[in-house]
């Protein structure tokens, strides 16, 4: 193999490399924490902590009129990304059960975005619970009869 082809061959590598580093070390800005097609946003929610007047991250939630579903996401702000531990969501009616990402019993530590979670919600209002850990302070935000109908 030639030096110029060896050198074109390290390039290569160190740039898949460098690719695949920077996903693993970011996923959400790897995969967006989307709710996907269709969904229109709604509403964010700041997350905030009566010890702290930080805001580090917030509850966003959409909607789909084709589906009648809602869909919601907590995300830690750009500074915060990878700082932040136990990033949670949850969406329900206020009535029956939700859900939540990480679920009920789960060790998943989110240190990006937790979510999206989908919940049919068409004719009801939208009970919504976002938060995340730092500092030793937990913020968060419940979105609590919103966007009803």
């Amino acid at each position: 193999m030639s030096l110029r082809a060896k050198i074109q061959a390290g390039l290569t590598c160190a740039i898949i490399t460098a690719a695949a580093v920077m996903t693993a070390a970011n996923p959400a800005a790897a995969t967006g924490g989307t709710c996907g097609s269709g969904y229109n946003f709604l509403k964010s929610y700041p997350l905030k902590s009566v010890f702290s007047s930080s805001v580090p991250g917030e509850l966003s939630i959409y909607y789909n009129s084709s589906t009648g579903k809602n869909c919601a996401i907590t995300r830690a702000k750009a500074a915060w990304d990878g700082k932040a531990q136990n990033i949670y969501v949850s969406l329900g009616d206020g009535g029956g059960p939700v859900v939540s990402d990480p679920p009920a019993g789960s060790s998943k530590n989110y240190r990006y975005y937790a979510g999206p979670v989908y919940k049919y919600l068409k004719g009801k209002c939208v009970y919504a619970i976002g938060s995340l850990e730092y500092g030793g302070n937990t913020f968060y935000v419940h979105a609590y009869e919103v966007h009803c109908g």
